[in-house]
């Protein structure tokens, strides 16, 4: 399995026909029916937490074409305007929004990235440092609850709650924030970009009047599953339901005819992540069948709990760098996540730790995602971008330590309301 799966990488076959092609090969190795395959895939698949995904998919492109993005952005901007690196920081905290709407990474960077770099640039940052920003704060999108690769790795692995893993989510986001608010003025203030006026409180308060519509859906989302009013799923209707009266019948800036074009978006990420769970799924079937979990639980169940979480981050970082974050959870979590437990390792905090590792191979090198999608909006190189985005990823990585030797700073708030 694993020469045929690193064979059909350097190739180039796409992971999930990959994932798919090395377990239909195992299984004519070993000499099983095709057909358990096909019934593990469909497992894999058959769950009602995935219905959350188009959903959210389709909030989000009711936000950017409902002209809700652009009332966040103002409102960022009028309280934080004022300082060094304005437009900046207004970047990374709209991320931080865009992020408990949508929950992806590549969404929020190419959506705000479009909008924002050509900002920065106008007003006198660097194509680099303006791509570098926009690429390190779209992580803040998976990271910030709801989040599709929270479902997604809940949904592989089991034993854990998504609800108490979007919770274990909100402490590492706004850390991760400030962090890099603090980056984007620090560095804003020794090269004299921009700032922009102090705004009255008048103008203040007409900037939140204008973006209140937007704000109470992260608050209808998160205070609906937190509270327990409704399930992730069910919330996440509920947000496409809202954000289309406001996009529809209050800004009216959506048409019928864009219909088409939002659904086919929230079609294919959800086909991504459905083909990948069940082509995981299947291969997850395989290792176990071949008891490897077994043969790796022995040895590594005497270490200290403080080295395979060190282990775990090094081994996550670089298979973040090669592979997206979705094929890493399928192939790997299924086999880290039970060796952590039965370290006595929480299920939660495996799980933010597992989640904001591969959140952070999105912008790191060599096929960092979020790097290729911002880089050519900006109009520079890889290299570059790479080059100005290492002190976001610094305090990322620093907060991604924080968390993984001080469980408690992501897990007071599952904790507070009963998550374990």
């Amino acid at each position: 399995m694993i020469i045929c799966f690193l064979l059909l990488m350097v190739i180039g076959l796409p992971i999930a026909y990959n994932l798919i092609v090395t377990t239909l090969v195992y299984t004519m190795i070993v000499g099983y029916n095709p057909i358990n395959m096909a019934i593990k895939m469909y497992g894999g698949m058959n769950s009602f937490s995935y219905l959350a995904v188009p959903f959210f998919v389709l909030t989000g492109q009711l936000m950017l074409r409902g002209g809700l993005l652009s009332r966040l952005i103002k409102f960022v901007n009028a309280l934080f305007g004022r300082f060094k690196g304005a437009i900046a920081i207004v970047t990374i905290c709209a991320s931080l929004l865009m992020g408990s709407i949508v929950g992806l990474a590549v969404a929020s960077a190419a959506s705000l990235g479009a909008f924002l770099i050509p900002m920065m640039k106008k007003e006198g940052y660097s194509a680099p440092f303006s791509a570098a920003v926009m690429s390190s704060a779209s992580l803040l999108g998976p990271i910030m609850p709801p989040s599709v690769l929270m479902i997604l790795y809940c949904t592989t692995v089991g034993k854990t709650s998504i609800t108490g893993l979007f919770m274990a989510g909100v402490t590492p986001a706004l850390l991760i924030t400030a962090l890099q608010c603090f980056v984007a003025h620090r560095v804003s203030k020794k090269r004299d970009y921009p700032s922009y006026r102090r705004t009255t409180r008048s103008e203040k308060l007409h900037a939140t009047g204008a973006a209140i519509p937007a704000l109470f859906l992260p608050v209808i989302i998160l205070g609906g599953i937190f509270s327990g009013v409704f399930s992730i799923t069910e919330a996440s209707g509920i947000a496409v339901v809202y954000s289309a009266i406001i996009s529809f019948f209050v800004n009216r800036s959506v048409r019928l005819k864009d219909i088409p074009d939002m659904v086919v978006e929230a079609a294919s990420t959800s086909g991504l992540v459905l083909i990948l769970a069940g082509a995981g799924t299947a291969m997850s079937w395989g290792i176990a069948n071949e008891r490897v979990m077994e043969q790796l639980v022995g040895p590594l169940s005497t270490m200290p709990s403080w080295l395979f979480l060190l282990m775990v981050n090094v081994i996550m970082l670089i298979a973040g760098m090669f592979m997206d974050d979705y094929a890493d959870t399928v192939i790997l979590a299924p086999i880290i996540a039970p060796i952590a437990w039965a370290l006595g390792i929480s299920p939660l905090h495996i799980g933010i730790v597992f989640c904001v590792n591969l959140v952070v191979g999105l912008a790191t090198p060599p096929f960092g995602i979020t790097l290729f999608v911002t880089s050519p909006i900006a109009g520079c190189k890889l290299e570059e971008t790479v080059k100005e985005a290492i002190p976001f990823l610094v305090v990322t990585i620093g907060v991604l330590l924080l968390i993984t030797f001080v469980p408690q700073v992501a897990l007071w708030l599952p904790n507070l309301l009963g998550y374990q």
